[in-house]
């Protein structure tokens, strides 16, 4: 009886210890931005994610699929340092592409997003992003792990209007072989925008909710923000695949790839087109739901009917 006691009491007592850990981790963060120059807030977001990116950096490659009836390009699909498998099929594509190795991704994670394989690998580029916070732990990170590294890191927000002049500023390159975008809202609408002469690959988010085969995006609104931690909010965001493909199609890039869990399709230059299998979107969309159980699926759906999308 003593020794169940005991190990009740010290469960008891590590999750009040990790909960008041967390609360003092968020005091010091909030009071730190609030009060203290940006190098000592930008120290204390490094403390915290210190150990989260060095772990992320040095995993081993998943090979995990989250679909069935894949293409044959799933089958090049890994993830390390992607969100999901995009690792992997980044590689595949850069293999057969003659490229300079420059990326520019706007919309990212500091310890996950599709450029961070790249980075590590030698890769150039800007990352953009409207979160301030992510920004400066990526700078961080990026100076401490590698310290070499030619990366950009801009915190600004992205809109239909700044997009083209916001990407042409500072290029190092004038080609930009890889391009990845994930603003969760006003996508669309910033690749409606976008001039593309210069990129050779597109990676886009797609909203997989709404279905494989309707044209549909949210309506602009350049104040956007996806609140992920409200239940109303998920699956407001972005456009179907089927709407991307065929504003993509316009603009003369061609659909190789849709990532196994229904994230990110993956669209590339028609002259460079003949090294890859040509998708349908249709055939290639996927929703794989992973992260959600059947009631928030569920939930999710019946929200979604009340949501306000604009057909294109």
């Amino acid at each position: 009886m003593n020794c169940v006691f005991h190990a009740l009491s010290n469960h008891v007592k590590n999750i009040y210890m990790k909960r008041s850990k967390k609360f003092l981790v968020r005091f010091l963060l909030k009071y730190s931005k609030r009060y203290f120059p940006e190098k000592i807030y930008s120290f204390i977001l490094f403390i915290r994610g210190f150990k989260k990116f060095k772990k992320q950096i040095n995993k081993e490659k998943s090979f995990k699929k989250f679909s069935n009836g894949l293409d044959r390009i799933n089958e090049h699909e890994y993830k390390i340092t992607s969100q999901n498998n995009e690792d992997g099929i980044i590689e595949y594509i850069f293999d057969k592409i003659p490229n300079q190795k420059y990326f520019v991704e706007i919309g990212f994670g500091y310890f996950e997003c599709n450029s961070l394989n790249l980075i590590k690998n030698g890769w150039r580029g800007k990352l953009i992003d409207y979160s301030t916070e992510e920004c400066l732990l990526i700078k961080s990170m990026l100076k401490h792990f590698f310290s070499n590294s030619e990366v950009a890191v801009e915190n600004k927000k992205i809109d239909r209007d700044n997009i083209n002049q916001i990407l042409s500023e500072n290029l190092q390159e004038r080609t930009i072989d890889f391009f990845s975008l994930d603003i969760d809202g006003n996508d669309y609408w910033v690749l409606k925008n976008l001039k593309l002469d210069n990129i050779k690959v597109i990676c886009c988010e797609y909203n997989h909710w709404i279905g494989n085969d309707v044209k549909k995006t949210i309506p602009y609104n350049p104040n956007h923000e996806y609140k992920h931690d409200e239940h109303k909010q998920i699956g407001y965001f972005g456009a179907t695949l089927l709407a991307i493909y065929d504003l993509l199609k316009k603009k003369g890039f061609d659909l190789i790839a849709v990532e196994s869990s229904g994230s990110n399709a993956f669209f590339v230059k028609k002259e460079f087109s003949n090294n890859f299998e040509i998708l349908s979107p249709i055939k290639s969309w996927r929703s794989a739901s992973r992260h959600e159980n059947e009631t928030q699926i569920k939930m999710i759906k019946n929200n979604m009917k009340k949501l306000k999308f604009e057909d294109v």
